[in-house]
């Protein structure tokens, strides 16, 4: 995928300087820190498990600099990914953190009006039930819930029948990002959304997405229980707060 590439050369440089204090790979979120001050978040993505073992990289990235971890970007394995992700935002914290807050002006910038009709990838319920105040119909299409399919979901996308897109930053881990993409139709507004997002303009510019919403880390320790605690997104956004930025 070429988004992993813009990624990489985006933190590249920091990578080389700053290294690696913790990484915490829990069932729903991974956590990753480092030595400049940073904290970064991804969803754990496990894959299939075939032994105990669910981390095959025998590498302790831990107290090295983060360029030895950052090429897990172009693991075969997902959960490496996940860790690369979050390894991202941790070296992206400063300039995430500098960015506005989310005033909960997406559905207004996203242009979606009343009795409307959007596409979803992955499941957003705070954000479907403010749909659901606008009477605006919803295709979901998320495969951790065996909910939609994906042949319709495309050829919606491919034809227009739809007035925006939110999509999961999840789809960076498993790698469907571009393919989700490549079939939307030209003018169709797209947020990337969720905990996962890398706030980092300059690395989607070569895609047709028009906001990135993701998550700043605050309470690291209630961050970091959260993960140990297999908690989800609505446990983890009480140590965060969200930003939001327009391409």
């Amino acid at each position: 995928m070429e988004l992993y590439k813009k990624l990489y050369d985006a933190v590249k440089a920091a990578s080389e300087t700053v290294k690696i204090d913790t990484i915490q790979i829990g069932i729903s979120y991974t956590a990753v820190t480092t030595s400049d001050g940073g904290c970064g978040l991804s969803f754990t993505f496990l894959g299939k498990r075939e032994s105990c073992t669910v981390v095959k990289d025998p590498m302790d990235y831990e107290g090295s600099y983060a360029e030895k971890a950052l090429g897990l970007l172009f693991s075969s394995e997902i959960v490496e990914r996940s860790v690369a992700i979050a390894l991202v935002n941790a070296l992206n914290y400063s300039k995430a953190d500098s960015m506005e807050t989310d005033s909960g002006a997406l559905l207004r910038d996203l242009k979606i009006q009343p009795r409307g009709r959007i596409s979803m990838v992955g499941y957003f319920g705070p954000v479907i039930r403010e749909l659901e105040k606008m009477q605006v119909q919803t295709e979901i299409l998320d495969s951790g819930r065996d909910i939609g399919h994906k042949e319709a979901f495309y050829r919606n996308l491919k034809e227009g029948n739809t007035e925006a897109l939110i999509l999961t930053s999840t789809s960076i881990i498993n790698g469907s990002t571009e393919e989700i993409l490549d079939n939307l139709a030209p003018g169709i507004p797209c947020v990337m959304l969720g905990p996962t997002t890398p706030m980092i303009p300059e690395s989607f510019r070569h895609l047709p997405v028009n906001i990135l919403a993701g998550t700043v880390p605050l309470d690291f320790e209630g961050v970091f229980k959260a993960v140990r605690h297999g908690k989800g997104t609505p446990v983890i956004q009480k140590s965060c707060r969200k930003v939001y930025t327009t391409l």
